[in-house]
């Protein structure tokens, strides 16, 4: 079979991704992150603290990708850096930080259930996590 965009999944992921990712950041305006700036400031919300490598390898992105969105962060005063050693720091959410990623959060669970669940309906929705998890998790 021949790979066309109608039948590539990498195809669909990517498009949907900037779909998504597009109609997301649009919602993220008023607090004035990208949904990547939301993303690392959710695992910092779970983790508590990471270094910059770590997470690069949560997200799967190089670590100049991840350096280019702390430094936004750092500048908005939404994370702060934690010395571990003379070569290494830990960054994590302040104060100022929480506030707009509880309010960000409003718009992401109103953007996953209001509109992704409402669109493929929840148990397709948990298929898909399912699903794509898998995928991931085998690369």
């Amino acid at each position: 079979m021949k790979i066309t965009t109608q039948n590539s999944l990498g195809f669909a992921l990517t498009t949907t991704l900037n779909t998504l990712r597009k109609h997301f950041n649009n919602s993220l305006k008023e607090f004035n992150i990208s949904s990547e700036q939301y993303t690392v400031m959710k695992l910092l919300e779970e983790y508590k603290k990471l270094t910059p490598s770590e997470i690069a390898k949560f997200l799967r992105r190089d670590k100049a990708n991840i350096t280019r969105i702390v430094n936004a962060l750092l500048k908005k005063d939404l994370i702060e850096k934690e010395s571990v050693n003379k070569k290494s720091y830990k960054i994590k959410l302040t104060n100022k930080g929480y506030e707009i990623l509880k309010q960000a959060e409003d718009i992401a669970l109103e953007y996953n259930d209001e509109k992704i669940k409402k669109l493929v309906g929840e148990d397709t929705y948990n298929f898909l996590i399912e699903k794509l998890t898998i995928i991931r998790e085998g690369f």
